[in-house]
């Protein structure tokens, strides 16, 4: 029987996508691979906008990225407005105690809203610190009170590769990297891969004593865990982008009623997670909410799965061009919208982003002029053209764009027309190719004065 007040303990990572050896990575991930086993893990779950801050926002939510203007970077001016109701709210007026340790990028750090606020300095983003933090919380807490724990963690990303020697135990040598079929199977590529893979194996390490922890604290058999990301891992066509690879998110839940050893293959847009916690603390639904409950497909009861998932690119920092000092907060608005078989994106603004190769595309003789990660691709040299139709089903890579074939021409017109529909009911804004003008001035508030 499932306690009806269960705690809840939230754990997002950065920039993983599901390069985990549950997900078929070849990589090292036996801990979180193990959890993932013990409960359900999700094989077809996204975020709604692959953009750390938009995707956090939409999670804690439950609601789209152009609904609550959370539609680009925290820090580039684009913070969750206050106003704006997450899960801490809801579960602080149910009689939760919520508590957060980590990172938290859906606002500037300290805007969130938390009775126990443990992010308090940039090194609180290790995943060694934040794991260090919630254990000493699970042991000293009160427990007159159910809780939510959120836990966030700057690995694994890109940023924090560079720690590979010095925290993740080296570098993975070349020969034992793992190279998505997704990018050029270069030293370039498995040299950047490897530190990546040494911060999943860091991260998985860490995770594992968080669950040591909860069972030695003798909260495990009340508590719901979850693991998840924000969006796809770092790569060209992937974070940022509304590819697969890019939009992607492990997602895996373990607790009282869940289902232990299942594999789901349903669609799960990431606004979906809130209004499922909700339910599983029964806690009503609020009429805000634009997700839906997947907490009955958990307990094995009846539930109507989604038939297409709604995705949005507006904002995203970016370096300004290959060879160009600088970076900037760019406007790229795509929409999209995906199936179990079929993905078509709208590029609103089609010069507005670097043209983009496919992989079959790479010339096999093609040399990387540097050593850094993203000179393993040629430089773009194809138009993006406005519209774009991937048939997943057969081309789980998205190579071949079918939206000029003419067999395809009446399931393109179909999906475009439902994408136009959601986004006329929504008033978008890309619509009338109007810029939203960001409501904050960039920056991370009170926490760029803390060291």
């Amino acid at each position: 029987m499932k306690p009806s007040t269960p705690n809840i303990l939230y754990f997002v990572c950065h920039d993983l996508g599901r390069h985990l050896g549950i997900y078929d990575a070849l990589v090292q991930s036996p801990h979180l691979d193990a959890f993932a086993r013990a409960g359900t893990v999700f094989t077809q779950a996204y975020c709604n906008s692959p953009c750390c801050s938009p995707s956090r926002a939409c999670a804690m939510t439950g609601r789209y990225a152009q609904s609550t203007g959370a539609i680009g970077l925290s820090h580039m001016g684009w913070s969750l407005d206050q106003s704006e109701p997450t899960i801490t709210e809801y579960l602080k007026e149910a009689g939760y105690e919520t508590a957060h340790a980590g990172l938290a990028h859906e606002r500037v750090p300290g805007e969130n809203h938390y009775e126990v606020e443990m992010e308090g300095k940039w090194e609180d983003w290790n995943t060694h610190r934040a794991v260090d933090q919630a254990i000493a919380y699970l042991e000293n807490r009160d427990r007159s009170r159910p809780f939510y724990l959120n836990i966030g963690t700057q690995e694994v990303h890109d940023s924090a590769w560079k720690l590979a020697d010095e925290l993740y135990g080296g570098v993975v040598p070349p020969e034992e990297v793992h190279v998505p079929l997704q990018m050029p199977d270069c030293a370039a590529t498995r040299g950047a891969l490897g530190k990546f893979q040494a911060s999943i194996r860091y991260l998985d390490t860490h995770f594992q004593r968080l669950m040591d922890a909860l069972d030695a604290s003798g909260y495990a058999e009340d508590t719901i865990v979850v693991f998840t990301t924000d969006h796809g891992m770092s790569g060209l066509r992937s974070k940022g982008t509304l590819y697969d690879h890019g939009t992607e998110i492990a997602l895996m839940m373990r607790g009282p009623g869940i289902a232990e050893g299942r594999r789901s293959d349903e669609l799960i847009p990431n606004i979906d997670v809130l209004p499922t916690l909700l339910e599983a603390c029964s806690v009503p639904i609020p009429d805000p909410v634009e997700g839906r409950s997947f907490w009955p497909l958990l307990l094995g009861g009846e539930y109507r799965p989604n038939d297409a998932i709604f995705i949005e690119r507006n904002f995203h920092g970016q370096s300004i061009g290959r060879g160009v000092p600088g970076y900037e907060d760019r406007f790229d608005p795509v929409r999209s919208i995906r199936t179990k078989d079929f993905h078509y994106l709208l590029n609103c603004r089609p010069r507005a982003n670097p043209h983009q190769w496919t992989v079959h595309e790479i010339p096999h003789d093609f040399v990387p002029t540097g050593t850094g990660f993203h000179d393993a691709w040629p430089a773009f040299d194809r138009k993006r053209g406005e519209e774009e139709l991937y048939h997943v089903a057969m081309d789980p890579l998205e190579n071949f764009d079918v939206s000029q074939r003419p067999e395809y021409q009446r399931i393109k017109n179909e999906l475009k027309d439902r994408l136009l529909q959601w986004m006329t009911e929504r008033g978008d804004f890309a619509l009338s190719d109007e810029v939203p003008v960001r409501p904050n001035e960039p920056g991370w508030g009170e926490f760029e004065q803390l060291t």
